[in-house]
């Protein structure tokens, strides 16, 4: 795979990936439906030492609910932006920051048990009623 680089909507903050470890996946639990403003988020994990920022880290700015949940995000546009996941040994990346196809396919739909009720999903991808 080729080197994909993506920002948030002002161009302040920059990254790479050289490699992804899974496919897209689309979120459709309640807070990343409040985080995105839509029906699901759509990201990808990238091995952690495949991910690199080129531009603006030191500024992005965080969110932590009460639950745990995080989000990170520039302070001048507002974008989400890419976390890390110790855990998995991973970066989150929300794909529709990239500013190329990654060349990956949508895996998998997690958190469907609650999704929202007027959102209708495609047939033929996994649908998890939890995450992973």
């Amino acid at each position: 795979m080729a080197v994909v680089s993506g920002g948030c909507l002002c161009g302040k903050v920059r990254f790479e990936v050289d490699e992804f470890s899974s496919g897209i996946f689309k979120c459709h639990c309640s807070k990343c439906r409040k985080a995105f403003g839509g029906a699901s988020s759509a990201a990808a994990l990238a091995p952690s030492a495949a991910f690199t920022w080129r531009a603006g880290e030191a500024g992005v700015r965080e969110y932590r609910a009460a639950s745990g949940f995080l989000r990170r995000f520039c302070p001048d546009c507002g974008a989400i932006l890419p976390q890390h996941l110790p855990v998995y040994g991973a970066w989150w990346v929300p794909v529709g920051l990239l500013d190329a196809d990654p060349g990956i396919a949508l895996e998998h739909h997690i958190h469907v048990a609650s999704k929202a009720a007027w959102e209708v999903l495609d047939e033929r991808t996994p649908q998890l009623p939890e995450g992973f």
